[in-house]
C-alpha cells in the first residue's frame, strides 16, 4: 500500500481547510477519501505536532491538537540515545530521563539542510524517506522549488502537490 505522508501545510489544512487554491483543499479530501478506502495509508510526524503547537491562535491550536488521533504518526522519528540519571523530582525521588534526539538519519539531515531545507522541512522530509513513505505530500514553495535536487537525493520518494496525487492516483472528484 502507497505510503503518503503529510508535511505540516498538508497536514493543518484538512483540519482547518484553509489550503490554497481551493482545487488543492478538494483534492486533500479525495486524498483522505482513499486513505478512509484502504487504497493509500496517510501518516505525518510529531514535527507537524511541534509546529502546530507553535499557532498564535487558541482556537485553531486546540482543534489541530483534538485531531491529532486522526491521522498516524510515523514510527521511527525520534532516537533514545541513552538515559540520564539521576534527577532529583520535588518529591525527593530519583528519575531517571531519556536523552532523545530527533535526527534519525544524520547524514540525509546534513544533505536536506545542504540543499536548503531549514531544519524543520528537513527533518519532515528525512522522516518520510526513512519510515518509506512513496509520496510527501505539502504546498510548501521551499519543497516544491527543491523538488528536482530533493527528489535526486531521495529517489525512493516523490514530491507533490495534493493535487498531483489525487491526479496521480486517478482520485474521481465526484466520490
Amino acid at each position: 500500500m502507497m505510503r503518503v505522508y503529510l508535511d505540516n501545510v498538508a497536514a493543518s489544512g484538512r483540519v482547518v481547510g484553509d489550503l490554497t487554491p481551493a482545487e488543492e483543499m478538494e483534492a486533500l479530501r479525495r486524498i483522505e477519501s482513499a486513505h478512509s478506502a484502504g487504497i493509500i495509508k496517510i501518516v505525518t510526524s510529531r514535527e507537524s505536532w511541534r509546529e502546530q503547537e507553535r499557532t498564535t491562535n487558541p482556537v485553531k491550536r486546540a482543534k489541530l491538537e483534538a485531531a491529532r488521533s486522526e491521522v498516524s504518526v510515523v514510527a521511527n522519528d525520534h532516537v533514545v540515545l541513552g538515559f540520564f540519571s539521576p534527577l532529583t523530582n520535588r518529591y525527593g525521588s530519583v528519575v531517571i530521563a531519556p536523552i532523545i534526539t530527533d535526527i534519525v538519519d544524520e547524514a540525509l539531515f546534513a544533505d536536506l539542510r545542504g540543499l536548503g531545507l531549514d531544519d524543520s522541512d528537513a527533518k519532515h522530509l528525512m522522516y518520510a524517506v526513512t519510515n518509506a513513505c512513496d509520496r510527501f505530500v505539502t504546498l510548501d514553495p521551499d519543497f516544491l522549488n527543491r523538488r528536482a535536487a530533493l527528489e535526486a537525493r531521495c529517489p525512493s520518494i516523490r514530491i507533490l502537490r495534493p493535487a498531483g496525487l489525487a491526479a496521480e492516483l486517478q482520485l474521481d472528484p465526484t466520490r
